[in-house]
């Protein structure tokens, strides 16, 4: 996966954690919606001074948006997941459906 790829996935865990959707994000950086998105999607990189917009939106430091290791954290991922499980009932209900059908619970 290249820098691009992983910087995007990394900026989309970080944005969706703080509850913020990509239409914000944009209009808080001042781009279009439409290049946001091809931010999180790994086609293109934010400029320097996005960059710092960014960090400051998502109250982070700009290092943190290129701290890649933890993606693969087993710890990380299952804390993410309760998290998400927790705060949104669709979600649960799906990856209950899911789990089911494969025979895991």
């Amino acid at each position: 996966m290249d820098i691009k790829k992983k910087f995007g996935k990394r900026l989309r865990e970080i944005r969706t954690r703080k509850e913020l959707t990509q239409e914000k994000m944009a209009e808080g950086i001042g781009i279009q919606p439409e290049n946001y998105s091809r931010i999180e999607n790994g086609l293109s990189f934010p400029k320097p001074e996005n960059l710092v917009k960014i960090s400051e939106i998502l109250n982070i430091e700009i290092s943190e948006l290129f701290q890649f290791s933890h993606i693969n954290d087993y710890k990380t991922i299952v804390n993410t997941i309760i998290e998400k499980l927790q705060k949104d009932p669709e979600t649960t209900l799906i990856t209950y459906k899911f789990l089911k059908s494969l025979g895991k619970i």
